[in-house]
């Protein structure tokens, strides 16, 4: 026993004695007391910290411990966060293109083990080739002051975390700030300690792939981009992130036209993001916090003054004048009539919707999405069409991507991360006054067509009484668009009901490409007849072939298949010979076929109609060409039947420049990598589409084309269009010129107790003051089987032309 106790006490004694030998070194610096007892803890922290720095900077930072799959996650998330801000054709900011819009926002990358990625939807941000510098300066100074000393060499500052259990600061460095945001982990939805652990473990990875030394423009750019400045309508898509969207929102500039002070209050609000109310004496207070005054400064003064300072020594604000200017600035700033303002226009469209203006101004894709829905499809649909060619989409399809390679660049959205700006050709606040004016005549027209029996109820827009007692707005299931170009080309007026691309075309027309997205449109999907408004190229056509006479006659006697309008038949029997006028006049199919006979030939037609994006589908291929024509079996999509009517306009009037295809993008700003691995932005022109349809059009032809294309309005008797007959221009001082064509689809016996399928309006008028402007106006699907109406025509759209021709002529801008 005694043997044992001696052991036991040895065993002590030596244990001891180590810990005297282990701890003298560091009991050399301490005086008094207990010395031992502190070199051992003095020992234990320095294990701990030097612990950690071998843990996140050579393990977790240089050998980067899966670190590679985790980067390659990190660049997704930032490939697919970058969002395209979108400007109006009077230079204003109206919000980022929508994720819904896009279609393939929650993408096609493999990160099972990303959970918290996919935990919460996704946020964008406008990428910034450069953090604006007094931003980055000041967000260093007070959230990572010590970045670049020992204790934070790899995104994690030690002595910080070591201090968590005694301080209320949180301790997180730009890195883990920055993968917090970027995995969206924000406290509301993760455990606080789970998610300072992932920040712990994400941090050395950003710092290794973004830190070169003292070279930290690819952070900065990343930080600028991703972090949330200000807190939108409770989650993270009503938020902003990033300086770009939230410079455009509180001071209405992009990020790179901020000015110190406008940094520095964005800065501020990186600690704790802005919450935006409404009322004026709140933001007041909000914005007190931020920037503070002499005597209590707030973060943004605090960085302006003189004795903020780096840890290299050098001032937030180097230049002291600039200081100086910056708080007299910030001063101006307090004032919340001088931040958070949008444009007077939007604010009226968004409060007619019954919308109060804190949350779509706090909500950039909101803010788009409520102003112009349907525009943004189409300009995501346009860009896919400028970015992807249908063969190149094509391979991309057949292309296997490597395992957890993001396909984004390459798939259905090429110009994801390419495109940081649009320009489009509307007046925002004026096309979404038309939206509203052409929303209401579609309900009161589906209403009136509705109560004759001939016309399927649900088509076209509806307000019901709901349960509360407001009125809710439906959409119609059959898509209903109307759009105006001017003589260049581009749209200033358009109204979609649907939440498709109709007007750019849709459905199998964009097809699915590796399981997600819309590709570009292949024409060779198009199944849609566009009925009689094809017309128009018979009577371009004829032109071009040198006709001049609108009073020649032919026949119209009966042929096979074209029964409908002929002479002698039982049902709408007309004279045996009719004049080519009134033959357009009255869209008389057997007449419209002989004189296409006589004075076209099969490629002079196939080479036009090829040349405006027109397709014969399969069933058609039969049939000879100039009755496909005459009965508009040849299929296209709305923009090309809108191109047709620029222009057959064009040739009325007697130009000879090129007709430009209808476009909504007037120019974007194309994202250009550089060789370091940063990128600059550079302004582009779409390369437009263009026909010359005047060679063989004289005088006399346009004279033809100016009688024969406007007699379905001036014909009040036979006219299809006769319901115009107010717009016709000889009636009218304030019209030199109007041309239209109507067009229906039969549906043949598919459509059940229906019979039309698709209605069309398509022409083009000139005002006496020189403006000119072709429309198309277009209700269907192209489905036999989604038929709505029955003998009714392409002319019951006629109340729809005449708001849209009614806003055209009063719009003097």
């Amino acid at each position: 026993m005694r043997f044992l106790v001696r052991t036991l006490e040895s065993a002590r004694d030596f244990g001891i004695g180590v810990a005297r030998w282990t701890t003298r070194v560091p009991a050399v610096v301490v005086r008094g007391g207990q010395r031992r007892t502190l070199g051992v803890f003095l020992l234990l922290m320095a294990i701990v910290y030097f612990g950690a720095l071998l843990w996140f900077g050579w393990l977790n930072g240089a050998l980067l411990v899966n670190g590679k799959a985790r980067w390659n996650a990190f660049q997704f998330a930032d490939l697919r966060a970058r969002a395209v801000a979108m400007y109006d054709s009077q230079g204003r900011y109206f919000g980022i293109v929508h994720p819904e819009t896009e279609n393939d926002h929650l993408g096609e990358f493999d990160r099972g083990d990303l959970a918290p990625f996919g935990a919460s939807p996704d946020h964008k941000a406008v990428p910034v080739a450069d953090a604006p510098p007094y931003f980055w300066r000041c967000v260093v100074y007070t959230e990572d002051r010590h970045r670049g000393e020992l204790r934070n060499r790899y995104g994690v500052d030690v002595l910080h975390l070591a201090r968590l259990p005694i301080s209320s600061r949180g301790g997180s460095t730009l890195e883990m700030q920055l993968a917090r945001s970027m995995w969206k982990m924000h406290s509301r939805n993760s455990n606080p300690m789970l998610r300072k652990f992932h920040e712990l473990s994400e941090a050395p990875v950003l710092n290794h792939y973004l830190v070169n030394d003292s070279d930290t423009e690819g952070l900065e750019r990343w930080f600028s981009q991703h972090i949330p400045l200000v807190q939108g309508g409770g989650d993270e898509q009503g938020s902003i992130y990033g300086v770009y969207a939230a410079g455009q929102f509180l001071f209405g500039k992009r990020a790179e036209e901020l000015d110190a002070a406008e940094q520095l209050v964005l800065a501020a609000a990186v600690r704790r993001p802005i919450a935006w109310p409404a009322d004026e004496e709140a933001r007041a207070g909000i914005l007190y916090d931020l920037i503070g005054v002499e005597k209590h400064m707030g973060r943004a003064l605090l960085c302006a003054s003189d004795k903020a300072r780096l840890a290299d020594g050098t001032r937030v604000i180097p230049d002291a004048r600039v200081r100086k200017r910056t708080r007299e600035r910030l001063a101006e700033l307090r004032v919340p009539a001088n931040v958070g303002q949008t444009n007077p226009d939007f604010l009226a469209i968004l409060r007619d919707e019954g919308i109060t203006a804190e949350v779509p101004l706090v909500a950039p894709m909101r803010l788009g999405k409520e102003l112009a829905p349907n525009v943004q499809r189409e300009v995501v649909a346009e860009l896919t069409d400028l970015f992807a060619p249908v063969a190149q989409a094509e391979a991309t399809k057949a292309a296997v991507p490597a395992k957890r390679e993001p396909t984004r660049l390459t798939g259905t959205h090429p110009w994801r991360g390419k495109v940081r700006e649009v320009d489009v050709t509307l007046d925002v606040a004026e096309n979404s006054r038309f939206r509203a004016k052409a929303r209401m005549a579609a309900i009161a027209l589906g209403e009136t067509l509705s109560a004759t029996g001939r016309f399927r109820t649900g088509a076209l827009p509806v307000q019901e009484l709901s349960a509360d007692g407001s009125l809710r707005l439906h959409e119609g299931d059959m898509p209903l668009v109307i759009a105006a170009a001017d003589e260049t080309g581009r749209i200033v007026r358009y109204y979609n009901s649907s939440s498709t691309t109709a007007y750019s075309g849709y459905g199998d027309t964009r097809q699915l490409i590796r399981g997600f997205g819309r590709g570009p449109y292949d024409r060779t999907n198009e199944s849609r007849p566009v009925g009689s408004v094809a017309k128009l190229a018979a009577a371009l056509l004829l032109a071009q072939g040198g006709e001049t006479n609108p009073d020649k006659t032919v026949s119209n006697a009966c042929m096979s298949g074209l029964s409908q309008r002929c002479a002698g038949s039982a049902v709408g029997a007309t004279p045996a010979r009719v004049t080519l006028r009134r033959a357009f006049g009255s869209s008389l199919n057997p007449a419209v076929v002989r004189a296409l006979g006589e004075g076209t030939t099969i490629e002079q037609i196939v080479t036009l109609m090829d040349a405006l994006g027109f397709y014969v589908p399969a069933q058609n291929r039969g049939t000879p060409v100039a009755t496909n024509l005459a009965l508009g079996r040849f299929a296209g999509r709305p923009r090309a039947v809108h191109w047709l009517a620029a222009a057959a306009l064009s040739a009325a009037q007697g130009r000879t420049d090129l007709v430009m295809q209808p476009y909504f993008v007037e120019r974007y700003w194309l994202i250009e990598p550089t060789a370091q691995g940063n990128y600059t932005f550079r302004q582009e022109t779409p390369a437009r589409t263009s026909l010359d349809v005047h060679e063989g059009i004289s005088e006399g032809g346009a004279k033809f084309l100016r009688a024969v294309l406007s007699q379905p309005i001036c014909d009040a008797e036979h006219g299809t269009l006769r319901r115009l007959t107010a717009w016709c221009a000889a009636g009218r001082k304030d019209v030199t010129l109007h041309i239209a064509k109507t067009g229906s689809v039969s549906s043949g016996p598919a459509g059940g107790s229906y019979d039309e399928s698709d209605l069309w309006i398509a022409g083009g008028i000139e005002f006496s003051d020189g403006r000119s402007y072709s429309y198309v106006i277009s209700l269907g699907a192209g489905s036999p089987r989604a038929a709505f109406a029955k003998d009714l025509g392409g002319g019951i759209l006629s109340p729809l032309a005449d708001i849209l021709l009614q806003d055209l002529l009063e719009d003097q801008t």
